[in-house]
C-alpha cells in the first residue's frame, strides 16, 4: 500500500504538470494559428483588393462604352449602311465583352449576371432597330433609331448594372 501511495505522490503531480503543459501548448498553438490566418487574410486582401477595384472599373467602362451614345459615336456611321453598322456594333459589343469576361472572378454572381444581361439587351436593341430599316439604309438612320429607342426606355439594364456595380463595390471595398 505504501508503494502505491509513493507512486501516486510522484505520478499525480507529474500528470498534473503534463496536463497543464498540454493546455498551455494547445492555447499557444491556437493563438499562432489565429495569427497565421489573420496574416494570410490580410496579405490576400492586399493582393485581391486592387484586382477587384480594377474589375469594377473595367466593367463600368464596358457598360459605359455600350451606352448607345458612346457606342455609335465610335463608329463612322455616315459612311456605312445600316447593315454594315449593325455588324460593326455587334462586333464591338462582343469584342468588348470578351475582353472583360475574366472580370467575373472578382465581382459577385448577381453583378456578373446583370452585366451579361446588359450586353444581351444591347445586342437585341441593335438587332431590333436594324430590322426596322432596310439593309441599305444609311448607317446614321440606324444610329439615330438606336439612340431614340434607348432614350425612350425609362430604366435600362445598363443603368441597373452600373448601379449594382457601384453598390457592390461600396459594400465590398468601402
Amino acid at each position: 500500500m505504501d508503494l502505491l501511495l509513493d507512486i501516486l505522490k510522484y505520478t499525480l503531480p507529474a500528470a498534473l504538470v503534463v496536463f497543464a503543459v498540454y493546455i498551455v501548448l494547445r492555447q499557444l498553438h491556437n493563438e499562432n494559428e489565429k495569427h497565421r490566418r489573420y496574416e494570410y487574410l490580410r496579405t490576400s486582401s492586399q493582393l485581391i483588393t486592387p484586382a477587384r477595384l480594377q474589375a469594377y472599373e473595367r466593367l463600368t467602362l464596358f457598360i459605359e462604352r455600350m451606352m448607345p451614345d458612346n457606342l455609335v459615336m465610335r463608329q463612322s456611321c455616315a459612311t456605312m449602311t445600316a447593315e454594315a453598322l449593325q455588324s460593326q456594333l455587334l462586333s464591338t459589343i462582343r469584342s468588348e465583352y470578351e475582353h472583360n469576361v475574366s472580370q467575373q472572378l472578382y465581382v459577385g454572381n448577381d453583378v456578373w449576371i446583370l452585366v451579361k444581361n446588359a450586353k444581351e439587351s444591347m445586342l437585341q436593341l441593335v438587332n431590333s432597330c436594324a430590322m426596322k430599316l432596310a439593309p441599305n439604309a444609311p448607317g446614321i438612320a440606324l444610329a439615330q433609331l438606336i439612340i431614340e429607342t434607348y432614350n425612350a426606355t425609362s430604366e435600362t439594364t445598363l443603368d441597373i448594372a452600373i448601379d449594382m456595380l457601384k453598390k457592390e463595390m461600396t459594400e465590398r471595398l468601402g
